[in-house]
């Protein structure tokens, strides 16, 4: 797990979806829903219009500068990246995702040994305690921790592996994020299988993009 530091002031992620979502702070965005489940935790307004507006040209022109400037150096060659970060929200007495996971649960399981995805968690509030990510240290040793991680804070980690997941969140405080998936070109091959949530196939084009 390896943690990067980035320039808010440049990237910032949390002040422009503040101006989207029309709130004045994203941590004390909230809404009265019940606890997610796995088939319903992309499904509010603003999962809505974060889907909508990431496809625009600022939002995409950010992701992909951040992806350029702040990623793509940490690998020694090219790399190919999800298209569309998924959007996460952990509000007060609810949780992010519905089910504890290996994300390789949601991939053909020889294909993701061989590309060796990795995995990115960038939030966009501080994330820490019962509202951020708690993961195991090593594949099946079940020891969960919390993934801390400060706005300004990128983790790169091995989600295909390492099972995780949400406990309720009960700081008070909201963490709103995005996870994204890197694969070294080397490594890369198109996939018939698609996504979760949208059934993207894991192909450029689709689910991927690449940068040189």
């Amino acid at each position: 797990m390896n943690k990067t530091q980035y320039d808010t002031s440049k990237f910032n992620f949390q002040q422009i979806f503040e101006e989207l979502f029309e709130c004045d702070s994203l941590d004390s965005l909230n809404m009265d829903i019940e606890v997610f489940k796995r088939e319903n935790d992309q499904s509010t307004p603003f999962h809505k219009k974060y889907y909508e507006l990431i496809r625009t040209p600022r939002l995409e022109e950010l992701y992909t500068s951040f992806i350029r400037e702040v990623v793509r150096p940490l690998y020694d060659e090219s790399i190919v990246y999800q298209a569309v970060p998924t959007f996460r929200t952990a509000f007060p007495n609810n949780i992010a995702v519905g089910e504890w996971h290996k994300d390789k649960f949601y991939r053909n399981g020889e294909w993701a040994a061989e590309v060796k995805e990795d995995n990115f968690f960038l939030p966009f509030t501080d994330a820490f305690d019962t509202n951020t990510i708690w993961v195991e240290s090593e594949e099946d040793k079940g020891d969960y921790a919390p993934m801390d991680c400060k706005y300004g804070e990128l983790i790169q980690w091995n989600g295909s592996n390492l099972m995780h997941g949400n406990k309720t969140n009960e700081t008070g405080k909201t963490r709103v994020s995005v996870d994204f998936r890197v694969i070294k070109l080397s490594n890369y091959k198109d996939s018939d299988q698609g996504s979760i949530n949208t059934n993207t196939k894991f192909a450029l084009g689709g689910y991927y993009k690449l940068m040189e």
